[in-house]
């Protein structure tokens, strides 16, 4: 089984009907939504990665390195009730028709993936605002790597407590070296941590050793890869003050399993540019 395969056989595990689980365990239901989105490109460690988040649910600059408390300006977001998008029950607790949000033609979803409407559109426009800060010197792949993972890509999926998620991804190339740079966006009401560090860790349950840079008045988490999981190189997490999470990466790697794609030697971006773009309008998305 390939990493595609992988994918769709989560996805259609996350869309069956079935009970829903207990209040206790919404933060791990959001977490195991967004794995199950995201392709495992990376090879085995993410494979397993993904595999243990659905069982639970279903170079750098210096910086502020202290226990961070919430920036000025962006107050706790109310954690709402339990909620799993696609089940629906009644009073007594019996299961019926999963019920999806509608997609572009007006018909529920498949599942919590949009393939057509205003929320597909937010993630295509994701991809083209990320295609557009890739930096001057590195071209933009088009098409698929040979494990068939494409090298441009977009999604917009419904999460737990009604919160949308909009990723997108491109592979982008010196001549020499391909890697990618990835795009996430969280709406509001999707429960990730307010302080920076604490958010940069839960991106993909990347973990990572984190600082704080300042962008202006902002304070954004960027966190480098740590340990076994080195999925993504360098990422950078900020929370706008209502609540829209942004998230940017870059690794020096496209895909795992396509050996016909050799890394980049250097990523594309300085620490000081990823945290901004966290922070930049054009990927504040609601």
């Amino acid at each position: 089984m390939n990493g595609n395969d992988l994918r769709e056989a989560l996805r259609a595990t996350m869309t069956a009907t079935r009970t829903p689980p207990p209040m206790e365990s919404a933060a791990a239901v959001a977490s195991g939504r967004r794995a199950v989105r995201r392709r495992t490109w990376t090879g085995a460690g993410a494979t397993a990665a993904l595999v243990a988040a659905v069982l639970v649910a279903g170079p750098l600059i210096a910086g502020d390195r202290s226990g961070d408390p919430v920036q000025a300006g962006a107050p706790p977001q109310p954690t709402p009730p339990a909620s799993t998008p696609g089940v629906t029950t009644t009073p007594s607790g019996a299961e019926t028709k999963p019920s999806w949000p509608l997609d572009g033609d007006g018909q529920p979803q498949e599942d919590a993936t949009a393939r057509s409407g205003e929320r597909y559109e937010k993630g295509r426009q994701l991809l083209d605002e990320l295609l557009n800060v890739v930096p001057e010197g590195y071209t933009k792949p088009e098409g698929t790597a040979r494990d068939g993972i494409p090298l441009r890509e977009h999604q917009a999926a419904v999460e737990a407590h009604d919160s949308w998620g909009y990723l997108a991804s491109t592979a982008v190339s010196d001549g020499k070296g391909t890697g990618r740079l990835l795009a996430e966006v969280h709406t509001p009401g999707n429960g990730l941590s307010t302080e920076p560090c604490k958010l940069a860790a839960e991106f993909w349950g990347l973990g990572g050793d984190c600082h704080v840079v300042r962008v202006g008045g902002a304070r954004v988490g960027v966190a480098s890869a740590s340990g076994s999981d080195q999925r993504i190189d360098q990422w950078a997490a900020y929370r706008h003050p209502d609540g829209i999470v942004v998230y940017v990466a870059q690794s020096r790697t496209a895909t795992n399993d396509d050996p016909g794609l050799a890394p980049l030697k250097k990523l594309p971006l300085n620490a000081t540019d990823l945290a901004a773009l966290t922070v930049d309008p054009r990927f504040h998305l609601n």
